[in-house]
């Protein structure tokens, strides 16, 4: 069996404080697993993290075991399960989206559906509002990967984006991601 076949996804919420990440890195290790990816983000005054850890199925057995010991240490939620490998998508293109806007209360719902009408996957989204540094001003910062097909004309689709973009008085990007 490859390491590929031995994979753990890991949730976890917790309340925000000094050393998180370690102590979530350092339980994983301990286990005799290692990290494959790691998603972590202040939201309020709690972090959510999404983990893939993998190693031995012995190894990741331990993990599972030891998990909620570890969320009642750490006063942590945690939800788990044996996963595997994203499957390769060569039938698409990665592309990163930003769009910058004023706070409306659809602005992501009208991105994503645009994104589904268009048959475009969205992996990844990244939401966050904030006031203007030098307006006041509420702005909301929108930040996705998509998944484009490659039978897809990247000018079109960028055409549509940019259109959509006007209607929401946003100003949008749509660009290749190139590593």
């Amino acid at each position: 069996m490859s390491k590929a076949d031995n994979l753990l996804s890991i949730s976890v919420l917790a309340p925000s404080r000094p050393r998180i990440t370690l102590d979530l890195f350092r339980a994983v290790r301990e286990r005799g697993c290692e990290i494959e990816d790691c998603r972590l983000a202040a939201t309020g005054s709690m972090v959510g993290a999404s983990l893939l850890a993998s190693g031995s199925w012995a190894a990741l057995g331990k993990l599972e075991t030891a998990l909620p010991g570890i969320a009642q240490k750490f006063e942590m939620q945690v939800q788990f399960a044996r996963c595997t490998e994203r499957p390769a998508a060569p039938e698409y293109r990665p592309y990163a989206v930003e769009v910058f806007a004023p706070q409306q209360a659809d602005l992501i719902v009208h991105l994503l559906e645009f994104f589904a009408g268009q048959d475009v996957d969205v992996p990844e989204v990244m939401v966050q509002k904030y006031a203007s540094q030098h307006t006041g001003a509420g702005m909301c910062s929108v930040h996705m990967v998509v998944h484009v097909p490659v039978n897809q004309h990247p000018q079109a689709l960028r055409e549509s984006f940019m259109d959509l973009c006007d209607d929401l008085n946003a100003d949008g990007l749509l660009d290749p991601i190139k590593t």
